[in-house]
């Protein structure tokens, strides 16, 4: 018997949120978001492999701190298509090889699952269009639709919202990951729902920036609900951003989703200078330059 073998190999990029409002826990114990979404091309690379036989999804992954079992979203994700499409579970396996830094808010999980959904439609004959694609990434996670259509977008509601934005921002976008901790989502919306008093992002006037390429009217404009609950309980958190605030004076440093990573957008002049003093003054801290995928 010989076994026909297909192989991909897929680059599933990351996402920083321009912005993010969380409005109060609803009775199902979620809560309603609203977020500007902006792809970005730092990526994870995924090595996926299609035997044409019956069996189950292995996965392999770069890092040994990520799990390779069923806690994992590709394993989610899988098990979530072959159940609603009715077809029989066929034997896959994946290298992932990590780039996306995880506990980040850089969506490299939400990522990888959306990816890997839209290729598995697409090799088993195209069973969903977008709009159900989307549908079937918001039962793996939240900010998984997002990566169906994969460009600029606000996204509300719990993640199922997606209405394309124009994006004229031509600056880069450094990002500043701490080594040594992260955040993990709950613990981020745990922090928000004590908080006492929550500024919301203005979306009319960020959607009016980013459409104009405004840098400057855009920073103005930012605020991140989580930002602001991880800042009162997280000691860390709160030690870096003062770091950061102190080290480049007069740069703006934003946290992307629920955090640990900040970012900042850089010109090209001020990008290796910029990159120098984050890496000769912060510590523990991993810099990536990257660039928005419109």
């Amino acid at each position: 018997m010989r076994i026909s073998l297909n192989k991909y190999k897929i680059f599933s990029n990351a996402k920083i949120n321009i912005g993010l409002n969380v409005f109060q826990k609803e009775d199902d114990g979620y809560h309603n978001i609203d977020s500007i979404m902006v792809p970005i091309d730092l990526s994870d690379e995924m090595d996926i492999t299609f035997y044409s036989e019956l069996g189950d999804l292995k996965i392999e992954c770069s890092d040994k701190n990520i799990p390779t079992n069923e806690r994992n979203i590709l394993y989610k994700t899988y098990k979530i298509f072959f159940e609603e499409s009715k077809k029989e579970k066929e034997k896959i396996s994946i290298f992932l090889k990590k780039n996306i830094p995880s506990e980040a808010g850089l969506g490299g999980g939400s990522s990888n699952a959306g990816f890997f959904l839209k290729l598995l439609n697409e090799y088993y004959g195209n069973i969903y269009n977008e709009k159900e694609l989307e549908e079937l990434a918001m039962k793996i996670g939240s900010d998984v639709p997002f990566f169906i259509k994969n460009k600029t977008a606000r996204v509300s509601g719990k993640g199922n919202k997606i209405e394309l934005i124009e994006n004229n921002l031509k600056d880069s976008i450094i990002l500043i990951k701490p080594i040594n901790f992260g955040v993990s989502t709950k613990e981020a919306y745990e922090s928000f729902d004590n908080l006492k008093e929550v500024k919301y992002a203005d979306f009319d006037k960020i959607i009016e920036n980013l459409r104009e390429g405004n840098r400057i009217a855009l920073e103005n404009n930012i605020e991140n609900s989580l930002e602001q609950g991880i800042l009162e309980t997280n000691i860390d958190i709160k030690m870096l951003k003062m770091t950061l605030n102190s080290v480049i004076s007069g740069k703006k440093f934003f946290m992307s989703g629920s955090g640990s990573t900040y970012y900042s957008f850089v010109t090209e002049f001020e990008k290796s200078q910029i990159e120098t003093r984050l890496k000769t003054f912060v510590d523990n801290v991993k810099i990536i330059i990257c660039n928005t995928i419109n």
